[in-house]
């Protein structure tokens, strides 16, 4: 009994002072995360004029409407990555370029030179618009959820480190919650909505902390899989798997290459057929210079396991023929969770139901540092009126 009296006693040091000193940086990830569990739906809403087109005959050539995309954007910003929607929505076409290091400054916004992406409409090969990502509302909302809007190195180690803390801040508040007996369990979970603004606020703390805690603790577990290798190589051998999975791939050498035209048409082409129009998104990143593999990602409809549906393609530029492929079904499982990691995250894996108990989860955990430190501000003032009394 007096082990576990002590134990407590330090499982709410530990509480206190870490809330304290990461309250605000959790506090800003909770509320940037509410916003990025529904980011497609908002983005798709406030741009609808840029992602929704009218089905009217057959898609224009690949090639064709990148010509037009790079005439747009302009020599200086050559086309890194190419995005095909399903039927009824744009191809995007992506540029950027990272900075050199003498150029980038803490700021994540020194980290590219630019970082644009131009909407087509595949079927008249209209220019929709051209969005730059680094200060799209949305990115920026990522960005600050993810690294602080500091550079990758720094931002995402701060936010780790943050998660990590909340991580045992759950633990710890668990086992300050955790009632002496079956009566006082119903207290435990139960707020006095009647009481006085300081009992309802201790309410809420420790009640909605324990109903959001076995959530918030699968949100943190697969943020922390961005900020730390270590981490997510830990899932990944938990998984089954010795490391990450290698996706990238090198082309066989080939006796003759075919200069004459561009493959990318027949790339394309021999991808749909393939997938028979089951598929919501055909990503593709074209090589850099002196690179000759082109690899696709590819988003298909149906989730046939629960997991993410995605599947890898590798082609050889220089003849336009397939040479390699990683299907969702042959995947090892710890691809498989990386891929739906952030579906997960978000609780996007499966659709609305899920969607909305990562949003009321972001809400509460946004709640906990505010609730937490008005009980400690409370407290504070007590003793303060107390030792003056004396």
């Amino acid at each position: 009994m007096q082990f576990w009296k002590r134990f407590k006693a330090v499982a709410a040091w530990l509480h206190l002072w870490l809330g304290l000193a990461t309250g605000i940086v959790i506090v800003i990830v909770s509320v940037t995360g509410c916003v990025l569990v529904f980011d497609d739906e908002l983005f798709d809403f406030f741009h609808r004029d840029l992602v929704e087109v009218k089905q009217t005959g057959t898609p224009k050539a690949v090639a064709e409407l990148m010509a037009i995309a790079q005439q747009t954007l302009g020599k200086g910003k050559p086309i890194t990555d190419i995005r095909i929607n399903e039927d009824g929505r744009s191809y995007v076409f992506s540029a950027s370029k990272v900075n050199k290091r003498k150029d980038i400054t803490l700021s994540y916004f020194s980290q590219f030179k630019y970082r644009d992406d131009v909407y087509v409409n595949p079927y008249n090969g209209k220019v929709l618009g051209v969005i730059d990502v680094r200060y799209d509302f949305f990115n920026v909302t990522e960005q600050l959820h993810r690294q602080l809007l500091l550079v990758k190195p720094v931002g995402s180690v701060v936010i780790g480190c943050c998660v990590l803390i909340f991580l045992l801040m759950l633990i710890t508040g668990f086992i300050l919650w955790l009632p002496k007996n079956l009566k006082q369990l119903k207290k435990s979970i139960s707020i006095k909505w009647g009481a006085k603004w300081k009992r309802v606020n201790y309410d809420m703390h420790n009640s909605l902390g324990f109903y959001v805690l076995p959530i918030a603790m699968v949100i943190a577990v697969t943020g922390l899989a961005w900020s730390f290798k270590w981490w997510e190589k830990g899932i990944y051998q938990m998984l089954g798997s010795k490391k990450p999975v290698v996706l990238i791939r090198k082309a066989p050498p080939v006796n003759t290459a075919d200069t004459t035209g561009n493959h990318l048409n027949m790339m394309v082409t021999t991808l749909q057929h393939k997938l028979e129009g089951n598929y919501r998104v055909i990503g593709l990143n074209l090589p850099d210079k002196g690179e000759h593999t082109m690899m696709a990602f590819v988003y298909l409809k149906n989730r046939t396991d629960g997991w993410r549906n995605l599947s890898y393609y590798y082609f050889d530029a220089r003849t336009g023929k397939l040479f390699d492929q990683l299907e969702h079904a042959k995947k090892p499982l710890g691809l498989k969770w990386r891929n739906s990691n952030k579906d997960i995250h978000t609780g996007r894996i499966y659709g609305l139901p899920t969607q909305l108990l990562a949003l009321l989860a972001s809400l509460v955990c946004a709640s906990l540092p505010i609730t937490g430190f008005l009980i400690w501000w409370g407290k504070r003032k007590k003793k303060k009126v107390r030792g003056n009394s004396i």
